[in-house]
């Protein structure tokens, strides 16, 4: 991927999942950087999306926990047509503040974008997930915090 990893969530709140989900702070266009110049047409995707979830706070439902996807389409909104190229399950009991997870995700044939996808896995969870995300070529490991873009 990059020396710099993409960021996708930067303190974002999730209030109030549903099964349905909600997409990240920033969809990532493979296709183009900011100059509008193409830097990834139909080649091969992987790494890891790495999550922390920085604050949680729980009512009640989410009783199954919560899904972290990655989902690749051609359209950016991230749900359209998008399909999951990476998941992973998380355990109500593991969404807590300073958890770290590392999603892999892999596809042969990129679509133009990627996202990230936070979702209950069944019944909506009450309360809110803040997240900090971002796209690397290594999961992240327990010390390690995720680079911030600069203001």
């Amino acid at each position: 991927m990059r020396d710099t990893p993409l960021n996708l969530s930067d303190a974002q709140a999730r209030t109030n999942p549903t099964s349905t989900g909600t997409v990240s702070t920033n969809v990532i266009d493979l296709e183009q950087d900011s100059a509008a110049t193409v830097i990834l047409t139909d080649d091969q995707i992987e790494g890891y999306m790495n999550v922390i979830l920085t604050a949680v706070a729980y009512t009640s439902g989410g009783t199954e926990g919560i899904v972290l996807e990655v989902r690749n389409a051609d359209n950016s909104d991230g749900a359209t047509g998008a399909e999951v190229v990476g998941a992973m399950e998380v355990p109500l009991t593991d969404v807590v503040a300073g958890k770290k997870f590392s999603v892999p995700f892999r596809r042969d044939i990129a679509e133009r974008y990627v996202a990230g996808w936070l979702r209950a896995k069944s019944t909506t969870y009450t309360g809110t997930i803040t997240v900090d995300a971002d796209l690397a070529d290594l999961p992240i490991s327990d010390n390690e915090v995720l680079q911030k873009v600069t203001s």
